[in-house]
């Protein structure tokens, strides 16, 4: 038999029904959240049995809850500056490469489950229905299942890094800016990136230089300044999803009281924002290129993204209102952008190391 329950913030339950540590044979499944953020916040649950819930095959399941396709953000950028050192011929240890590289990969699974715990919590995967990896709010995995995992993982990477920092300790002060922007943004709610104008720095930072420059240093590698360029380049990309994916959820973000750069701006400044950031990383691209790869590579991957660019500028400048499905086409092709950026990025690594 299904249950309706409504639930204030100010409840004792509340945060037991949330994380689903209420009951061990049932599940609360949020239906309906009002005032999301604020102390008068109400969340109506649908109390199902965990066994009526039907979930998708091992595969599906597991590939959604851990987001496989945002591994792209992490996985890319270390396969360029390992490509980038195979070709320089500065890879001095391969175990080292490795062990780096599972600590990268691990440090990121735990952040990805933290950020969908935190998400849950605080209302903004309740709220924006393509947020997350809908595994909580399907009722897949309580909450607090993926809290835990969160940690598990973060204690292996922390495991992978110890190694590292003996023996390069130049990389702990990489770690340790890591670690800080880490904790402020998923540790305290009401001063994350996610709730403030221009916050989404810390994300730039996080996906671009610190993760480059970080990587190469924990291959033995000493820094040098292509590292931090192509970290620079890199993050701002990531940007450029982040801002996309925003501008998607415009409406609902604004009624619920979530805050970021997008929502400040505003419809009509946020089209050219986006506009803008596109070209600004075209130039970027370009001039990374011209210096470190040479003209060809400048010229050919700037004449391709242009050509992709007409459809997606075109599509922004068309859209007139925030409702409706424009903005979902508009994420789609800025995304198909995105990949065609580093599929390119990619095929000219994999040249450089076969020519």
């Amino acid at each position: 038999m299904i249950e309706l329950k409504t639930l204030s913030k100010k409840s004792p339950e509340f945060v037991s029904y949330l994380t689903g540590t209420f009951s061990k044979t049932l599940r609360a499944l949020p239906v309906q959240s009002l005032n999301v953020n604020s102390s008068a916040e109400t969340v109506t649950f649908k109390i199902v049995p965990i066994d009526s819930i039907q979930r998708p095959s091992t595969t599906v399941f597991l590939a959604q809850m851990f987001k496989v396709r945002s591994f792209l953000l992490v996985l890319v950028p270390l396969f360029l500056i390992l490509t980038k050192n195979i070709d320089d011929k500065t890879l001095s240890s391969v175990w080292y490469t490795i062990v780096a590289s599972i600590g990268v990969l691990f440090a990121f699974t735990a952040v990805n489950l933290r950020n969908d715990y935190m998400d849950h919590i605080s209302g903004v995967d309740r709220i924006l229905e393509r947020s997350g990896s809908r595994a909580i709010q399907n009722g897949w995995v309580s909450a607090d299942r993926v809290k835990r995992l969160s940690t598990f993982f973060l204690v292996i990477s922390v495991l992978f890094s110890v190694p590292i920092v003996f023996v390069f300790p130049s990389v702990s002060w990489i770690i340790i800016i890591s670690l800080a922007i880490g904790l402020w943004a998923q540790f305290m709610k009401s001063q994350s990136f996610k709730y403030k104008v221009g916050g989404e720095i810390a994300l730039f930072l996080m996906f671009g230089p610190l993760l480059t420059v970080g990587y190469q240093l924990a291959m033995g590698v000493p820094f040098d300044e292509e590292s931090f360029w192509l970290g620079c380049v890199w993050g701002w990309l990531v940007m450029f999803i982040i801002h996309l994916r925003n501008f998607e959820n415009i409406l609902p973000s604004a009624q619920a009281g979530f805050t970021n750069t997008i929502n400040w701006l505003g419809f009509d400044r946020s089209r050219r924002l986006l506009a803008a950031w596109w070209i600004v990383f075209m130039a970027l691209n370009f001039a990374y290129h011209m210096v470190y790869a040479g003209s060809y590579w400048a010229v050919y991957l700037t004449i391709v993204l242009a050509l992709f660019s007409f459809s997606f500028i075109a599509r922004l400048k068309s859209i007139s209102s925030p409702v409706g499905s424009e903005l979902r086409v508009v994420f789609k092709r800025g995304f198909r952008l995105f990949l065609i950026t580093i599929s390119l990025w990619i095929f000219e690594c994999i040249w450089y190391i076969l020519d």
